[in-house]
């Protein structure tokens, strides 16, 4: 494979914008029968924060459970429905999810991951907390700074925090299981 793949080159993907994650979310195909109340939407917005696979995992989700409801309640997702999909979500993922474990951290990242994560849903760790936590700040260095670039955590005037809350809650509940 090596020698098809030395001219691949590199494209970065990244988030979807807030009105394409709504048309993924509320119109995915043509004439879509399910109907989001607004609350709902957006807490699909920000528990995937428009990564495309993400919206489309979590979705799926939505509309399985939909498709088991009374026929009376199945056109429309509301709140509720979106947090019950979301554990169905992270364990139908989880090969996405374990993919980002297993082969796209190192250990100083899965700690600093790990940390964020039993912190709860927007939880920021400034860079000294992080520091008291872990080691080396040599590799914490590093570790933030490939974390940043896989785009799993972000830095704000506080620190540092996780971008997508679905990956949040994977990563909480390994730490809570390791």
């Amino acid at each position: 494979w090596s020698s098809y793949l030395i001219n691949v080159r590199l494209l970065h993907l990244s988030y979807l914008n807030e009105a394409e994650s709504r048309q993924l979310i509320e119109r995915p195909i043509e004439d879509f029968t399910l109907s989001y109340e607004p609350a709902a939407s957006r807490r699909v917005l920000e528990l995937t924060r428009g990564h495309p696979f993400l919206i489309q995992l979590l979705c799926n989700e939505i509309i399985a459970l939909k498709n088991k409801q009374d026929p009376a309640r199945r056109r429309l997702a509301c709140l509720a429905d979106v947090e019950l999909a979301v554990e169905k979500a992270l364990d139908h993922g989880g090969l996405y999810f374990a993919d980002i474990y297993h082969n796209q951290i190192d250990q100083m990242g899965l700690a600093i991951l790990s940390l964020l994560a039993v912190r709860g849903e927007g939880a920021i760790l400034d860079w000294n907390a992080l520091s008291n936590e872990l080691a080396s700040s040599i590799d914490l260095n590093a570790a933030i700074s490939l974390l940043i670039r896989r785009e799993l955590i972000e830095a704000t005037d506080q620190g540092y925090r996780f971008q997508v809350e679905l990956i949040r809650r994977w990563f909480a509940q390994v730490s809570r299981v390791g």
